[in-house]
């Protein structure tokens, strides 16, 4: 098998370790063995297939550490040895050597550690970067904004983090990569880790974004308002944070978004108004904040696509708006532990695949609706 190059047995059931013989196919251009049930050691043997481009061993249980000659493979295009029992300091090592064609890095859901070296920015065509779950820590390089072609960045669940206020200082390089769509960098993740600062005005620049989950954290302030130039978000979540001030009324331009999380942080004030132009949205959560004021007239039934609304453990006012019913799709509805008062809606009823109704420790008064059991 001499001339083979291409090499696909991914997807089976295969057991046992890499045949080091596969070293000798030189002409091999493309392995994948990824979703099988491999274990042992990458053999040392594989960093001979000087012309091999793609090299997937993905979804395994494969150990040890990844062999140096590896990093010869100067050839490289996707790289991906995702969900595997790989460990050690793989990123460290990488600042001997180069992959100047790489455009895909997958190492999550190993056990690498060490830093984020910042030689990473060498990889000059790097569209897809995806470094967790690991345990890699320090901070993460504020370099990155060189790779122009990023569009897909994952860090989630490692230690980064000094718990500086200069945690978030990678964001602002960032912010130099317009292409960043679908983190596919549209998505960007980076939540679970302890990442100190502030979120920069200049996010408005990152206008390709789609995805951003930075939960679990611990930035502080305000959020800007030019998160309202990100027009192609869908899923923002912000949950979890030490985040504080008014919700920002430029979140109404977001007119892709469906999904809202911001809830456990410390926002104040009202709700802004500008929501009900979000007609997308499915999933608005908005819990465990001192929120404050009544619900906005013509708010929650503009939303019609809304299929949970969590508002619970606020400070909210006044009566529930009587226009619930316009949402044809509410599933859940949670509004226990405000200060919400007057009578229950009867329209309430005409939610009818509503299956979680939440209300407690409110201030309602009347009688229970006839409606909800006709």
């Amino acid at each position: 098998m001499s001339k083979l190059i291409v090499l696909r047995l991914g997807g089976n059931g295969l057991t046992g370790v890499i045949p080091f013989t596969l070293g000798n196919l030189s002409r091999l251009q493309r392995l994948s063995m990824a979703s099988n049930h491999l274990e042992g050691g990458i053999p040392h043997d594989l960093g001979r297939l000087m012309s091999l481009t793609h090299l997937y061993l993905g979804v395994n249980s494969l150990s040890g550490t990844v062999p140096p000659s590896l990093y010869n493979l100067s050839s490289l295009i996707e790289f991906a040895i995702t969900e595997n029992n790989l460990s050690r300091n793989f990123l460290a090592n990488m600042r001997r050597f180069s992959f100047p064609q790489l455009r895909k890095l997958g190492i999550a859901l190993n056990q690498f550690t060490v830093i984020i070296p910042e030689m990473l920015s060498n990889i000059s065509g790097l569209e897809l970067l995806d470094l967790g779950p690991n345990y890699l820590t320090w901070r993460v390089p504020d370099n990155l904004g060189v790779l122009k072609d990023l569009q897909w960045l994952n860090l989630q669940h490692n230690n980064l983090g000094r718990g500086t206020s200069g945690d978030l200082k990678f964001l602002n390089s960032l912010t130099n990569i317009s292409s960043l769509r679908l983190l596919n960098f549209g998505e960007l993740y980076f939540e679970d880790n302890e990442i100190f600062g502030s979120i920069p005005e200049e996010i408005r620049n990152l206008i390709s974004l789609t995805i951003v989950e930075a939960d679990n954290n611990y930035p502080t302030g305000a959020i800007p308002t030019s998160i309202g130039k990100l027009q192609s978000l869908r899923e923002l979540d912000l949950s979890s944070n030490r985040l504080s001030g008014m919700l920002p009324s430029s979140l109404g331009n977001l007119s892709l978004l469906y999904y809202l999380n911001m809830s456990h942080n410390d926002f104040e004030g009202t709700i802004p108004t500008s929501l009900r132009n979000c007609h997308k949205m499915e999933i608005l959560v908005l819990d465990n904040n001192k929120l404050n004021g009544s619900l906005p007239g013509n708010f929650i039934g503009q939303m019609n696509q809304l299929r949970s609304l969590y508002i619970q453990k606020n400070l909210l006012t006044d009566s529930f708006p009587a226009d619930v019913g316009e949402l044809k799709n509410l599933n859940d509805l949670i509004v226990s532990d405000n200060k919400l008062s007057g009578i229950i809606p009867a329209e309430l009823a005409n939610c009818l695949v509503l299956e979680y109704l939440d209300m407690p420790r409110n201030s309602f008064q009347g009688n229970i609706p006839l409606s909800f059991i006709s």
